[in-house]
């Protein structure tokens, strides 16, 4: 892990996993560290289900959530993302979302130069975070990043 010099994007992800399934900050962490054999979690922050904000990496450490981009982005997750059959889905809560917009506008403070982006931006297999972050975010005012 090094430290980050620059951060030209924020990207937003989603754990893909049901809305009706308990999965906190731990397990992701967890799922990272043995699973993936990461030094730690990947994200800078978790949003869970009740809108619990947990930190990750600290903010000026890279991060493992962008390949290719790691070094130059930070990266929020939004527990939840998928149906009940496995499919992608907008179904995060509005206590999520409302977290979602306070991070965002904060980080577009720190880093008036970033830009936002979808997972899928970066990594044209994935879906997440499983919904339009771009129209989310015209829908919510929050103008003031870059596209």
């Amino acid at each position: 892990m090094g430290k980050r010099k620059e951060t030209n994007y924020i990207v937003v992800h989603c754990s893909d996993t049901r809305a009706n399934q308990h999965v906190t900050f731990n397990d992701i962490k967890r799922w990272h560290t043995m699973e993936r054999a990461f030094l730690d979690i990947g994200y800078h922050w978790v949003i869970e289900r009740d809108g619990s904000v947990k930190q990750g990496r600290p903010m000026d450490d890279w991060g493992a959530h962008a390949k290719s981009h790691n070094h130059e982005s930070v990266g929020i997750c939004l527990v939840g993302g998928l149906d009940k059959n496995n499919q992608p889905e907008d179904n995060f809560t509005p206590d999520q979302k409302r977290i979602l917009k306070f991070l965002v506008a904060g980080h577009q403070t720190l880093y008036p130069n970033a830009v936002m982006h979808s997972h899928h931006h970066f990594s044209k297999v994935k879906t997440c975070p499983n919904f339009d972050v771009h129209h989310w975010l015209r829908q919510e005012g929050l103008l003031g990043g870059k596209w």
